[in-house]
């Protein structure tokens, strides 16, 4: 009997143990094949051409290119314990002229505000507006500005990802990095979540009266593209480091951070817009304190984005 039950127990053990083996052995199959197909799905996806779109200005000689911009400023300061809050609205038509465009593509194009509304507001005084377009008589305010409606400011001369060949200012300007001319565009078709990177360098002044160059750099990103309108991100990034709250008070409204839309197919800005939130304590005693706020948008007038497909490969 006990050789018997021994048999007995042997032969259940061996299909215990067959049957764990045949389990296993299944499990290996599975996860042989689990892994087979993802394989085979990963070499697929690696397989398929990853499409890239081509992002270059394409202005036709002879154009006028009108946009709408819209500028938003709300700007708080406290100094020696005494408050003060501007405020500020600008809207206006900014011209692309465009002169020449030669065989390499570079776009050579003049630079005009064709009209103005302006209006500020600072704290105890009265508010200052000015339509250029309606009023004859100019607030203190507005003088420079109005004698340059109409005028060209500049003129610029473009590559076809819009670096600088050649700029002429017409009369000065001061660019705080709200709004830029013409973004730098890749010189390479990229593909979505791609990024690219343009270097900028400021001089500022340091509280002893020294000028001190700070590097800077945009950080673009092409986030999506949906009706051959491709979007940009935009964000502005300091490489030197700053601890100076004078300096720092300086850099702020180049601090630049938003978005714009490009028309793939007519190779052209569509629609920006653009937004700083940025505050700076002791830029001017331990106490003192600035809070800039700023909005601007900008879209192109009289213009439908094409359907057209321009990706290329």
């Amino acid at each position: 009997m006990t050789l018997a039950k021994s048999g007995f127990w042997t032969v259940v053990f061996s299909v215990l143990i067959l049957g764990s083996v045949s389990q296993i052995a299944s499990a290996q199959e599975i996860d042989l094949e689990k892994q087979l197909n993802e394989a085979a799905l990963k070499a697929t996806k690696d397989s398929q051409v990853v499409k890239k779109y081509e992002l270059q200005y394409r202005l036709t000689e002879g154009e006028l290119i009108r946009s709408r911009v819209v500028h938003l400023v709300s700007m708080d300061t406290k100094i020696d314990g005494e408050f003060e809050n501007l405020k500020s609205r600008s809207v206006s038509t900014r011209v692309f002229q465009v002169e020449e465009v030669d065989q390499e593509g570079n776009i050579t194009l003049i630079h005009r505000v064709e009209d103005a509304e302006l209006w500020q507001k600072v704290t105890g005084q009265d508010e200052v507006r000015y339509n250029s377009r309606t009023d004859e008589i100019v607030p203190e305010n507005y003088e420079r500005i109005a004698a340059s409606i109409g005028k060209p400011l500049a003129v610029i001369t473009v590559s076809p990802s819009g670096a600088i060949v050649s700029r002429k200012d017409e009369v000065t300007q001061f660019n705080p990095g709200i709004g830029v001319l013409m973004p730098r565009l890749p010189d390479y078709p990229i593909a979505i979540g791609q990024k690219w990177y343009t270097p900028e360098e400021v001089r500022i002044r340091t509280k002893d009266g020294r000028v001190k160059s700070i590097k800077l750099r945009k950080l673009y990103t092409l986030s999506k593209v949906s009706n051959e309108l491709a979007t940009i991100t935009v964000r502005t990034q300091v490489i030197t480091p700053v601890h100076d709250a004078k300096v720092k008070s300086q850099l702020m409204q180049r601090m630049q951070h938003g978005e714009f839309q490009f028309d793939l197919a007519k190779g052209r800005i569509y629609s920006t817009r653009m937004e700083l939130d940025e505050r700076v304590v002791g830029f001017n005693g331990a106490a003192s304190m600035i809070h800039y706020l700023s909005r601007m948008t900008e879209q192109l007038l009289k213009s439908v984005p094409s359907t057209k497909d321009v990706s290329v490969r």
